[in-house]
């Protein structure tokens, strides 16, 4: 199986789900109300560690955060996540030489490291960017993900090069009403109502080293790969889905677009293919948008096309209907997202 479900177990307990237990518990919460409907013990997670599902983590985190029921919840489990407690890849993360490897490394091993929201990593001549999506159907628990990761990256960047590196962030989501939490955990350059979630920082802050001369993370680098190698699957059903349909429309593969093609190339059927994406909260149209919105970012943000050339790319008849379905996708036209890139920071490679 190449790739996991909500029901698949694979999440060590002493990861997320056991940093979310410390953060109720030293607010003196029950450890029973926030494993409540998760049929997991305090003992069981303390002592055997079991392997947990994305939809018992699910389960923990919702109970989480509305036990703490503050504003600064996602962003104090952020503080927590990396490197992590999930042993070697950790290990690695914290002796990667700098920020690019430490960032390619993470998307690697993403389902250690990043169980339920997908890093997905890219460099151009001046930044590198790093955006998030949705791999296992998060729902009204997306945002708080988004923020705890985004804060996770920024803490764990900013100990390793001992300030805080200039991160620019950008966010589907609207301007929260505790916009303070942002400043204090991720700074001031903030933007919101996004066409996708996403983090930017300057190029040469990827390649300042962090370890000193001679020290090196191999052993650990082999070991995570050999841990990565031991799970049931590499990445979340819904970012395999997207990887298909992306090679598809790179391909301009019109065929390989379709739900039963798709479904033939995950060897299930298309009812069982939309049952799971019923179980994920999504649907295969949605995905489809999704992917073409992120290859119309691209194609319009790096290779400079005009929006005739990048109608024809993603299978539209004529510009005219490529404008209609982006302005549906973002809320404004190629033309004004662009102006607005120009104008602010570029949120916009995809």
């Amino acid at each position: 199986m190449q790739w996991y479900t909500r029901a698949t177990r694979f999440i060590p307990a002493q990861g997320l789900p056991l940093s979310l237990l410390e953060l109720c518990l030293q607010r003196d919460l029950d450890s029973h109300r926030v494993l409540r409907g998760s049929k997991l013990f305090l003992d069981e997670i303390l002592h055997s560690n079991p392997p947990i599902s994305v939809e018992q983590t699910f389960r923990i985190l919702d109970n989480a955060l509305q036990l703490l029921n503050s504003d600064e919840a996602p962003f104090q489990l952020g503080q927590r996540l990396l490197p992590g407690a999930n042993g070697a890849a950790s290990r690695a993360l914290m002796l990667a030489p700098n920020l690019y490897a430490a960032l390619e490394l993470f998307v690697k091993h993403q389902p250690l490291l990043s169980p339920l929201l997908v890093p997905r990593f890219h460099l151009d001549d001046h930044y590198g960017y790093l955006y998030w999506q949705d791999g296992c159907g998060a729902g009204k628990l997306a945002q708080a993900l988004v923020e705890a990761s985004t804060v996770a990256v920024i803490a764990f960047s900013r100990r390793q090069l001992g300030a805080r590196p200039p991160w620019q962030l950008a966010f589907r989501h609207t301007r929260p009403k505790y916009i303070e939490q942002y400043w204090a955990h991720m700074g001031d350059t903030l933007a919101f109502g996004q066409p996708c979630d996403l983090m930017r920082i300057p190029r040469e802050y990827l390649f300042q080293n962090w370890q000193a001369e001679g020290i090196t993370g191999q052993l650990a680098l082999t070991q995570a790969g050999q841990q990565l190698a031991q799970l049931p699957a590499s990445q979340p059903l819904l970012a395999a889905i997207y990887d298909q349909l992306m090679a598809a429309l790179c391909a301009c593969d019109s065929r390989a677009l379709q739900l039963e093609s798709l479904a033939a190339a995950m060897a299930i059927s298309p009812a069982t293919l939309k049952r799971h994406l019923q179980k994920h909260g999504s649907h295969f149209q949605r995905l489809l948008d999704q992917v073409r919105l992120h290859r119309a970012l691209y194609l319009l943000h790096h290779q400079r096309l005009s929006t005739e050339a990048v109608a024809q790319q993603l299978g539209f008849h004529d510009s005219a209907g490529f404008r209609r379905s982006f302005k549906r996708w973002t809320g404004q036209t190629p033309a004004a997202l662009l102006q607005q890139t120009e104008s602010g920071f570029a949120h916009l490679a995809i």
